[in-house]
């Protein structure tokens, strides 16, 4: 997950490609200029192949491809794409003239990108997407391409989509529309081979392979079948559903057979926390396929990969996560002590990856040493949490296999590094008089990193895979400094950083990182479901993830890693507000996982002991709407699986549950603090607004003092 700055050697190394692959686009246009009089299109919409700065017009930047592709292809905002794995070639149509342009998902999110816009009165769609093929035995992804022109006028329209050299035909439709008509005019090329090095097909091969309808049905097929494995959403805001399912779509695009990479566009390579964090949410959400496979991945990369030290902390908690969901005790035995199959030095037991948490305690007071973990050198609080994490996640392992020994020994150390942190954070809080959590254990935020109120990073302790949520659903201790709770202390630091940023920055953005652009980053939800352990800020996950939707897409529900504010003097074609530059990746497939982890967590979180949250995180507005807000297919415990539903009317909430809970249930709507007048079932904490009923009730019916109000 990531709080961090932008790699410095992966920030030039995205320039690079992308300053090549501008002049590439600006020398075709060059060369289409000096033959206009020929039959050569025009030079499409600019699409470079690493994304990132260097667009004609705004930084949109998007993926299409298929699940466990080799690399797909970058996406761009006028129908263009960018083909790597040694193809190296831009693909559009001349026909885009950068008029005011919408650009979405196909059916809302599937990975099928769809650009809508005016020509010569026409209206045009050009839409594309990856489908496998199998060609003489072997597997390729091919991109299709369908560029629908409509002539809405009483006059006959010629429209030439003036397809890139290179991309093969499906048909032959008429340039020449007649009034009220829609002409269809289909192409496809190669793209990737799963890693392959067998030859491409060739033009004849790609033709003969099936029309566009066919492969766009195989493929929409294909991503609902994927779909309907995991948890499925209805929720008011429905553009939250739709960014959830294709960030699913995105991350399976991302992701080079097993190796959870991060981008497709951009950090095309497996980082320590980032492939944590991108399998913890598959297992959350309830995908499983390949779990043995990606678990012994990420174990190689946690072995391999020292970049970043957090990573390692943070393995056996990706493991209680899994181990709490399926109850395989058989692969968890098979890997706690044992090292994988690459051996002790590449792919570390579980034991082993908690036993380098006590050897790094090597900083002031026995707390984690110095690190680089958030692009700086420091002593920082999220590494201190999430080493604690890591404990936490170990012992409950441990005590599952029934291993007493290490059951104790990971209590103690947790115990111990817990006191550390809170006496040197007590000490840096007296000392420099703060009212916050700092991101640095020994300094205030005005003498470290995050003495910048944009930079993100000052929301660091939570973001990293929040230690005060996840921690809590282990069962762990969550003390803080002086005493206070851990939700007081959340309280106040989101309380001073938005305070900090006012009048700098809208409400619900977290700010972004030097490099990127101080306007917002894709970690922004994922920084909001620190507020989940809090009091006053338990719906911030979800309102930060709807800020990315109405402010910050850089492509249809993608985000950069981290990105500036739309611009005032040069705005991109595309409608809405959209960010004026980016870096990193877009799609970013750990900032979209952090994202939907703590959306899931906001609407229902299960704990080890077995009992179920229900409605942490929900926005008042979604109650006071009177709209239904429905979870199904969520994975509980041992292979279990449930679903919820809230619906509220006037004064009344009710909950229902399906399926067989494995323990007791709350349900924590932020709009019950201090407003329960009664309850039909179950037990009232009128001040935490939980109602708290029994594994085997159904249903329970809760009645407000006051009924929130819809915005």
């Amino acid at each position: 997950m990531a709080v961090k700055l932008l790699r410095p050697w992966r920030f030039a190394a995205a320039t690079l490609a992308v300053a090549t692959a501008v002049t590439m686009a600006a020398s075709g246009a060059a060369a289409a200029d000096a033959t206009s009089a020929s039959a050569t299109p025009a030079a499409p919409y600019p699409c470079p192949a690493g994304g990132g700065p260097g667009f004609t017009t705004g930084v949109d930047s998007s993926a299409i491809g298929w699940l466990g592709n080799g690399q797909g292809a970058n996406a761009c905002l006028g129908g263009s794409f960018y083909v790597p794995n040694g193809i190296n070639t831009l693909y559009g149509f001349g026909v885009y003239n950068n008029s005011p342009t919408t650009w979405t998902n196909a059916d809302g999110y599937l990975p099928a990108l769809v650009t809508s816009f005016t020509s010569a009165g026409a209206k045009v769609s050009i839409t594309n997407f990856g489908d496998r093929v199998v060609i003489g035995g072997n597997p390729y992804v091919l991109i299709y391409s369908r560029v629908a022109v409509h002539n809405p006028t009483s006059q006959t329209l010629t429209v030439d989509p003036q397809p890139s050299p290179g991309l093969v035909p499906l048909n032959s439709a008429s340039d020449q529309v007649s009034p009220g008509a829609t002409a269809d005019h289909d192409y496809v090329v190669a793209e990737d081979r799963f890693g392959g090095t067998y030859a491409w097909p060739a033009a004849a091969q790609l033709a003969a392979a099936g029309g566009y309808n066919a492969h766009f049905a195989h493929m929409r097929a294909f991503w609902n079948q994927q779909l309907a494995g995991i948890t499925q959403l209805e929720l008011p805001d429905r553009q939250l559903v739709d960014a959830y399912k294709a960030g699913f779509a995105y991350t399976q695009i991302d992701r080079s057979g097993n190796a959870l990479d991060t981008g497709t566009n951009g950090y095309h390579a497996e980082y320590e926390h980032d492939v944590i964090g991108i399998l913890a949410n598959m297992f959350n959400e309830g995908y499983f396929s390949d779990a043995h496979a990606l678990l012994d991945e990420t174990d190689r990369v946690v072995g391999t990969n020292t970049q970043y030290s957090d990573g390692t902390w943070v393995y056996p908690w990706l493991w209680a996560l899994y181990v709490e969901k399926t109850g395989d005790t058989n692969f968890l035995a098979a890997r706690f002590s044992s090292p994988g199959p690459l051996g002790a030095s590449a792919q570390p037991s579980i034991e082993a990856t908690a036993q380098i948490i006590a050897a790094d305690r090597t900083g002031p007071g026995g707390i984690i040493g110095e690190t680089n973990d958030i692009d700086a050198n420091g002593f920082w609080v999220s590494d201190n949490y999430e080493a604690l994490l890591g404990l936490a996640g170990y012992e409950y392992l441990a005590k599952v296999l029934g291993n007493a020994a290490q059951e104790q020994w990971a209590a103690g150390e947790y115990n111990s590094l817990l006191r550390a942190v809170n006496s040197t954070l007590s000490s840096t809080i007296s000392t420099s008089k703060l009212g916050y959590i700092p991101c640095s254990m020994v300094q205030p935020n005005t003498a470290n990193r995050c003495s910048n109120p944009e930079d993100a990073n000052w929301a660091a302790p939570g973001v990293y895979f929040n230690w005060a949520w996840n921690g809590y659903l282990l069962g762990a201790p969550m003390t803080s400094p002086d005493g206070q709770t851990a939700a007081d202390w959340i309280d106040k630091t989101l309380s001073y950083g938005f305070g900090r940023v006012k009048g700098m920055l809208p409400a619900n953005t977290f700010g972004g990182y030097p490099g990127e652009g101080f306007w917002s980053t894709a970690y922004n939800g994922a920084y909001g479901a620190w507020g989940l352990a809090s009091n006053n800020y338990r719906d911030e996950g979800i309102l930060s993830l709807e800020f990315l939707i109405e402010n910050d897409q850089a492509g249809p529900y993608s985000w950069w890693e981290g990105s500036t504010s739309p611009s005032t003097t040069t705005p991109t074609p595309w409608i809405g507000n959209h960010p004026a530059s980016g870096g990193g990746a877009s799609p970013h497939s750990w900032g979209i996982a952090m994202g939907d982890l703590g959306l899931l967590d906001s609407l229902v979180s299960q704990r080890t002991d077995g009992s179920l949250i229900v409605g942490r995180g929900v926005p008042d507005s979604w109650v006071g709407s009177g709209r239904r807000i429905a979870v199904s297919n969520f994975p509980t415990t041992g292979g279990g699986r449930i679903g919820v539903t809230i619906t509220a009317r006037g004064d009344a909430v009710t909950l229902r549950l399906a399926g067989e809970p494995s323990g007791p249930v709350a349900f924590e709507l932020p709009a019950f603090v201090n407003n329960i007048a009664s309850t039909s079932a179950g037990t009232v904490d009128n001040r935490a607004g939980a109602v708290t009923i029994p594994a085997r009730t159904r249903s329970v019916t809760v009645t407000l003092v006051h009924a929130p109000a819809a915005s």
